[in-house]
């Protein structure tokens, strides 16, 4: 293949994702144990913050987004977004993790102030940087490529995070903690703003919110995905569990086990991202969907009736089925560019912006569904901080840690099964198509 972006220029790419990532899974793995256990937020309260915020997302991020296609600077039409989240994101994540002390009530109102900013803030890095792909190369084979060290860079991002955030935890503190992380995040941010070139730029005329409406009615094949991903992610309750797992059903009210259990999930996804474009080409990112769903539900089934007695097992299982229910997040960035795609072939309009937005807006709203569902059936199973838990809520923890997501991930293989039919063929064709338009004129 005769690239247009060059290695260093990919690597810069991938490397920005390492330090989003380490912010991105900091707040992911950590965050609804610092609210209960070191704030004093009761679980219920910490479920209804996750969908309360994630609801002004739905008015936020589709703006941002429509915001970005109709931007377009003198360095760039998604870089100087890049660099002024560079800075803004880690600092707004460290806010997050600072204990305030003021009494549940005024902790709760400082959570709601600093999460929401911080998911606004998230949104103006998240839908540039992934847009950011479509304006490097228009080689759909490439832009696989690129995305990719993107996906292998944010499994990198993982593994520091389930390697030193608790060790970190325990020896010097949440706030110190979150300071080290963000700066190691903000560093290894730094090298695209010096090496990656956007080599095509678009700027679409003004979008009325009627037209973005009209762009996402019409566009089946993403409506499609998003109600698969929906399914599956906003049902994942093992990123909200795993911690409460390790911890009490593990652990015995330590914390030895929540740094091997957070690895053992992110280990096998490290070699799933390395193997993505070779798994693309031989069975198309629909077949990958389906087949690691499937895979993932049952061993979590499974997993739910061996039990955690033997650890070792645990462990493994954790291993497989984590790699197969965390593929689609994997994919999310190569659907999202043939939407692109699709869009300006069928409705002759390039949204990037918009397009991407929406991407961030599932993440988090799925993201919110399972850890806000999850954090309310959590204090209804009648989980209190710090104490030994009774046999309900461990069952209950268990629960939400195996069959819940099983159950999600069926429902979803299901769905792009049965409705999605875009394949990568379709998709560079339609590129080739409009390609020849380009040069006729």
């Amino acid at each position: 293949m005769n690239f247009e972006t060059t290695r260093v220029e990919r690597a810069s790419y991938g490397l920005f994702f390492v330090g989003q990532n380490i912010i991105y899974l900091l707040m992911l793995q950590f965050l609804n144990l610092f609210y209960t256990d070191v704030l004093g937020i009761n679980a219920i309260s910490v479920g209804v913050l996750f969908l309360v915020a994630r609801s002004w997302d739905a008015i936020n991020d589709p703006i941002l987004g429509g915001i970005v296609d109709r931007c377009n600077f003198k360095g760039g039409k998604f870089m100087p977004w890049i660099k002024v989240v560079n800075l803004l994101l880690p600092l707004m994540t460290l806010l997050i993790f600072i204990d305030p002390n003021l009494g549940e009530g005024g902790n709760l109102v400082y959570a709601y102030a600093t999460y929401i900013i911080w998911g606004m803030v998230y949104t103006l890095c998240d839908v540039p940087i992934f847009a950011l792909s479509t304006a490097m190369a228009r080689n759909s084979n490439e832009r696989v490529i690129i995305l990719t060290w993107g996906r292998v860079a944010a499994i990198l991002a993982g593994l520091i995070v389930a390697s030193t955030g608790m060790p970190l935890i325990d020896a010097f503190g949440w706030t110190q903690t979150a300071m080290i992380l963000c700066v190691i995040a903000m560093l290894v941010m730094m090298p695209i703003r010096i090496y990656v070139i956007e080599r095509y730029r678009s700027i679409e005329p003004s979008t009325t919110i009627q037209q973005s409406f009209s762009f996402l009615l019409y566009h089946k094949p993403m409506k499609i995905f998003y109600f698969a991903l929906l399914l599956t992610m906003g049902m994942n309750t093992t990123l909200v569990s795993g911690n409460y797992f390790a911890i009490y059903n593990l652990g015995n009210g330590q914390t030895d086990w929540v740094m091997p259990l957070m690895l053992s999930a992110f280990l096998p996804m490290l070699a799933l991202a390395l193997a993505i474009p070779l798994l693309i080409k031989r069975l198309g990112k629909r077949q990958i969907f389906i087949n690691s769903m499937i895979i993932g539900a049952l061993i979590s089934i499974a997993q739910y009736f061996l039990g955690y007695h033997s650890i070792e097992l645990v462990l493994v299982l954790n291993a497989v089925r984590s790699g197969a229910l965390m593929l689609p997040l994997l994919l999310l960035g190569m659907f999202s560019a043939d939407f692109v795609e699709y869009g300006q072939y069928h409705m002759d309009r390039r949204l990037e912006g918009i397009t991407f937005s929406i991407q961030t807006f599932m993440t988090k709203l799925t993201q919110a569904i399972a850890a806000g569902g999850g954090g309310i059936l959590l204090g209804l199973w009648g989980y209190i901080p710090n104490i030994d838990q009774s046999a309900e809520t461990l069952n209950g923890i268990f629960v939400l840690f195996t069959l819940v997501p099983a159950v999600g991930a069926m429902l979803a293989a299901w769905v792009m099964w049965k409705f999605y039919d875009l394949a990568e063929t379709s998709v560079q064709g339609m590129i080739d198509e409009m390609r020849k338009k380009v040069a006729q004129h």
